[in-house]
This record gives C-alpha cells, structure tokens and sequence, in this order.
C-alpha cells in the first residue's frame, strides 16, 4: 500500500513540474520585445549589428496577436504555443511558418526555422 501512494506521489509530482515547465515557456515567450541577435546557417553564425537588432524584433502577446518589425516594417500577425511538439506557429509577413523552440529564457529565445530545405536558426534577445 505504501508503494501504490509513493508512486501517485511521485506521478503527480512530475505531472505538476511538467505542467509547470509548459506554462513557464509559454510565460517566457511573452514576457517582452524579441529583438533578433543573430541567424545561423550551415554552421555559419551571423551577428545582428545593433543597430539592426533595434529594426528586427517581435512581441508574442499571450491572447494569440504577434506584433514586429523586420528590416523596420512593422507588421501584425497571430501566433500560437504547440507546447508538445514545442512549436511556435506564427502567420504573419512571412506567411505560416513553424519555429523549432530550442531555448527560452527570461533574456534569450532561440528557435530554429526551415527556410527552402535548410536549417536556419535564429536567436533573440531582450
């Protein structure tokens, strides 16, 4: 009998920490501006300069709105937080697109993003 309790124990505990991670990132991805810090593809890392960074950046709302600009257009488009998969699917300038989250943080958000075949991955930052 004290077997079965500490298993429920432990099961609902993990079950807590799962659901506490999920809304964690989901907190995280909308705690602020995302200002693009660099892109990197085929192992290539390119630095955003910061001048630039200040004309690249994207505002996750939590109620589904995208708010951002890029290369100084501002545009407004929807998202949403496939916390499963760990997707975050936004359909704005670009179109649909689905972003890879690989991190979050409360100052990084790193994703990756297919882009005609290739790997292309993106961080940001407050």
């Amino acid at each position: 009998m004290k077997k079965i309790i500490l298993l429920t124990f432990l099961a609902l505990t993990s079950l807590q920490n799962l659901i506490a991670q999920e809304k964690s990132e989901f907190e995280l991805i909308t705690s602020g501006k995302w200002h693009l810090e660099y892109v990197e593809m085929a192992g290539q890392k390119m630095e955003i300069p910061a001048e630039m960074q200040k004309m690249n950046w994207v505002i996750f709302h939590a109620d589904g709105k995208q708010e951002g600009m890029e290369e100084g257009q501002k545009y407004v488009g929807k998202w949403e937080f496939d916390k499963s998969n760990k997707i975050i699917r936004t359909d704005d300038l670009d179109g649909k697109v689905d972003q890879k989250l690989i991190s979050v943080t409360e100052n990084k958000l790193i994703v990756s993003v297919k882009e005609q075949g290739t790997e292309m991955i993106m961080g940001m930052k407050k």
